[in-house]
């Protein structure tokens, strides 16, 4: 994110207040940028929002209303169909067999799949890839180890409440898809035991050979 805020040409903000995140620098550097160097290549920002945000006044150009609303205006500006979209289906299992091992790396085709067990109660672990303490924001910031629990599943906001360290974060609904794909090399979070397809059954036939 910082190379993309020290090289991007265009940046679009759809939806945020630019409330003072770390990641605010690639929508404001750019921005920036475009009035002090005057550059024909650098555009500048664009910002689509319902209410003002502080950094209103460095944007190229800003629009007031909801993104559903203003982009289909700007696809049929642009001469393209209008937009026709589809209903999300997201897995209604919040437990599912993914590629990827016990450290949310993805794994060649044939590997033993893991169990994502997103259930409400499960313990989870997120992954060493995270950026919690780049991104910067202060009710993450004490986050270390990165363990805790699964909260609850809502599916009114598609997504699942995590409590890590004591913080609430929310996890998209849609990861389940992509992990269950294979679409992404390292998930945000893993289970803390990790279990694998077939690990049930040996299970099963470890207590029957004892009781035998």
């Amino acid at each position: 994110m910082e190379e993309d805020a020290a090289t991007a040409d265009l940046v679009l903000v759809l939806g945020t207040s630019l409330g003072g995140l770390n990641a605010d620098q690639v929508a404001t550097t750019c921005a920036e940028r475009s009035h002090v160097q005057r550059c024909a290549t650098t555009l500048g920002t664009v910002c689509i929002n319902l209410q003002q945000t502080a950094e209103d006044g460095k944007m190229a150009l800003r629009l007031f209303g909801k993104s559903d609303d203003l982009l289909p205006m700007l696809i049929e500006e642009l001469g393209f169909e209008p937009l026709c979209p589809g209903i999300s289906h997201w897995p209604n299992e919040s437990r599912v067999l993914v590629p990827y091992d016990k450290y949310g790396t993805l794994v060649t085709a044939g590997s033993p799949k893991m169990w994502l067990d997103l259930r409400s109660g499960s313990k989870v672990q997120i992954t060493a890839g995270h950026n919690i303490q780049g991104a910067k924001q202060p009710q993450f910031m004490h986050i270390k180890t990165g363990q805790g629990v699964v909260q609850m599943r809502d599916d009114a906001s598609c997504s699942i409440t995590l409590v890590i360290e004591g913080a609430h974060m929310r996890l998209g609904l849609w990861w389940l898809d992509a992990a269950i794909r294979g679409a992404v090399d390292v998930l945000p979070v893993v289970n803390q035991n990790a279990e694998f397809e077939g690990s049930e059954r040996q299970a099963r036939s470890r207590r029957a050979t004892s009781r035998a």
